[in-house]
Protein backbone atom coordinates (compact mmCIF):
# COMPACT_ATOMS: atom_id res chain seq x y z
CA UNK A 1 0.00 0.00 0.00
CA UNK A 2 1.62 3.15 -1.22
CA UNK A 3 2.52 5.95 1.65
CA UNK A 4 -0.28 8.46 2.38
CA UNK A 5 0.28 11.64 -0.06
CA UNK A 6 2.24 9.73 -2.53
CA UNK A 7 1.71 10.04 -6.33
CA UNK A 8 1.23 6.06 -7.03
CA UNK A 9 -1.44 4.89 -8.15
CA UNK A 10 -3.58 2.94 -5.10
CA UNK A 11 -5.06 -0.54 -6.53
CA UNK A 12 -8.73 -0.27 -5.12
CA UNK A 13 -12.12 -1.77 -5.91
CA UNK A 14 -13.04 -0.66 -9.54
CA UNK A 15 -9.64 -0.03 -10.84
CA UNK A 16 -6.75 1.79 -10.14
CA UNK A 17 -6.82 5.11 -8.89
CA UNK A 18 -4.46 8.21 -8.27
CA UNK A 19 -4.63 11.81 -8.54
CA UNK A 20 -3.19 11.23 -12.22
CA UNK A 21 -6.06 9.13 -13.13
CA UNK A 22 -4.60 6.31 -14.25
CA UNK A 23 -6.49 3.10 -15.64
CA UNK A 24 -5.44 -0.37 -15.44
CA UNK A 25 -5.50 -0.78 -19.61
CA UNK A 26 -3.19 2.08 -19.55
CA UNK A 27 -0.93 0.96 -16.86
CA UNK A 28 -1.14 -2.49 -18.47
CA UNK A 29 0.34 -1.09 -22.12
CA UNK A 30 2.80 1.04 -20.32
CA UNK A 31 4.57 -2.02 -18.63
CA UNK A 32 4.11 -4.23 -21.80
CA UNK A 33 6.00 -1.39 -23.69
CA UNK A 34 8.52 -1.31 -21.14
CA UNK A 35 8.75 -4.57 -21.38
CA UNK A 36 9.37 -5.75 -24.90
CA UNK A 37 12.15 -2.42 -25.26
CA UNK A 38 13.92 -3.95 -22.41
CA UNK A 39 13.80 -7.63 -24.52
CA UNK A 40 14.79 -5.78 -27.73
CA UNK A 41 17.71 -4.30 -25.60
CA UNK A 42 18.52 -7.85 -24.40
CA UNK A 43 18.59 -8.32 -28.08
CA UNK A 44 20.59 -5.68 -29.51
CA UNK A 45 23.37 -6.55 -26.93
CA UNK A 46 23.07 -10.30 -28.40
CA UNK A 47 23.77 -8.79 -31.93
CA UNK A 48 20.57 -8.05 -33.46
CA UNK A 49 19.90 -5.50 -35.85
CA UNK A 50 16.80 -3.72 -36.12
CA UNK A 51 14.73 -2.31 -39.58
CA UNK A 52 12.71 1.15 -39.29
CA UNK A 53 11.31 2.80 -42.29
CA UNK A 54 12.58 6.27 -41.44
CA UNK A 55 14.07 8.71 -39.30
CA UNK A 56 10.71 9.56 -37.15
CA UNK A 57 10.53 5.65 -36.19
CA UNK A 58 14.06 5.52 -35.34
CA UNK A 59 13.74 8.88 -33.16
CA UNK A 60 10.64 7.33 -31.62
CA UNK A 61 13.38 4.21 -30.72
CA UNK A 62 15.40 6.18 -29.23
CA UNK A 63 12.81 7.95 -26.62
CA UNK A 64 11.23 4.71 -26.11
CA UNK A 65 15.26 3.58 -24.31
CA UNK A 66 16.12 1.22 -27.12
CA UNK A 67 20.38 1.51 -27.28
CA UNK A 68 20.26 0.63 -31.25
CA UNK A 69 21.12 2.65 -34.14
CA UNK A 70 18.32 1.07 -36.14
CA UNK A 71 18.90 0.69 -40.57
CA UNK A 72 16.44 3.03 -42.04
CA UNK A 73 14.42 1.04 -45.43
CA UNK A 74 12.47 2.45 -47.75
CA UNK A 75 11.14 0.42 -51.27
CA UNK A 76 13.90 2.53 -52.51
CA UNK A 77 16.83 1.63 -50.25
CA UNK A 78 19.80 -0.34 -51.58
CA UNK A 79 19.10 -3.90 -51.24
CA UNK A 80 22.87 -4.72 -51.29
CA UNK A 81 23.86 -2.59 -48.72
CA UNK A 82 21.14 -3.80 -46.42
CA UNK A 83 21.86 -7.45 -47.05
CA UNK A 84 26.04 -6.98 -46.88
CA UNK A 85 24.92 -5.27 -43.29
CA UNK A 86 22.81 -7.56 -42.30
CA UNK A 87 25.36 -10.81 -42.66
CA UNK A 88 27.13 -9.42 -39.78
CA UNK A 89 24.26 -9.70 -37.20
CA UNK A 90 23.00 -12.67 -35.57
CA UNK A 91 19.41 -11.73 -36.48
CA UNK A 92 17.46 -8.88 -38.18
CA UNK A 93 14.24 -7.57 -36.28
CA UNK A 94 11.91 -5.66 -38.90
CA UNK A 95 9.53 -2.75 -37.01
CA UNK A 96 8.12 -1.10 -39.56
CA UNK A 97 5.07 0.18 -39.35
CA UNK A 98 1.57 -1.14 -39.21
CA UNK A 99 0.08 0.10 -42.25
CA UNK A 100 -0.51 -0.87 -45.38
CA UNK A 101 3.33 0.88 -46.95
CA UNK A 102 4.49 -1.41 -43.75
CA UNK A 103 2.99 -4.80 -44.51
CA UNK A 104 4.14 -4.58 -48.18
CA UNK A 105 7.55 -3.79 -46.41
CA UNK A 106 7.41 -6.36 -44.02
CA UNK A 107 6.22 -9.07 -46.39
CA UNK A 108 9.29 -8.12 -49.13
CA UNK A 109 12.01 -8.27 -46.71
CA UNK A 110 10.79 -11.15 -44.99
CA UNK A 111 11.00 -13.05 -47.77
CA UNK A 112 13.99 -11.28 -49.02
CA UNK A 113 15.58 -12.44 -46.18
CA UNK A 114 14.83 -16.16 -45.96
CA UNK A 115 16.49 -16.13 -49.40
CA UNK A 116 19.61 -14.90 -48.76
CA UNK A 117 19.49 -17.56 -45.35
CA UNK A 118 19.78 -14.72 -42.80
CA UNK A 119 17.34 -14.88 -39.94
CA UNK A 120 14.46 -12.48 -39.26
CA UNK A 121 12.02 -11.43 -36.22
CA UNK A 122 8.49 -9.76 -36.78
CA UNK A 123 7.43 -10.74 -33.28
CA UNK A 124 8.58 -7.27 -31.86
CA UNK A 125 6.71 -5.81 -34.34
CA UNK A 126 3.49 -7.77 -33.71
CA UNK A 127 4.01 -7.69 -30.12
CA UNK A 128 4.16 -3.23 -30.60
CA UNK A 129 1.09 -2.92 -32.54
CA UNK A 130 -0.78 -5.42 -30.30
CA UNK A 131 -0.36 -2.62 -26.97
CA UNK A 132 -2.71 -0.14 -28.83
CA UNK A 133 -4.81 -2.83 -29.66
CA UNK A 134 -4.42 -1.89 -33.45
CA UNK A 135 -5.13 1.92 -32.98
CA UNK A 136 -1.66 2.39 -33.07
CA UNK A 137 -0.31 2.17 -36.70
CA UNK A 138 2.98 4.32 -36.60
CA UNK A 139 5.80 3.45 -34.48
CA UNK A 140 6.61 7.00 -33.93
CA UNK A 141 3.11 7.14 -32.07
CA UNK A 142 4.96 5.44 -29.08
CA UNK A 143 6.50 7.94 -27.44
CA UNK A 144 3.87 10.06 -26.66
CA UNK A 145 1.78 7.24 -25.06
CA UNK A 146 4.29 7.18 -22.69
CA UNK A 147 4.96 11.18 -22.12
CA UNK A 148 1.09 10.80 -21.50
CA UNK A 149 2.14 9.08 -18.04
CA UNK A 150 5.14 9.87 -16.43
Amino acid sequence: MPKQGSDDPRLVRGGVHSTRKFSRKRLSELERLKVIVQALNGEVKDNAMIIVEGPKDSKALEELGVVAEPFLYSHNSDHTELFRIARSFSKVIILVDNDKEGWSICKKLVSAFSEKGIRCDTWYRRQFYKIGGGSILHLEEFPSLIRRYP
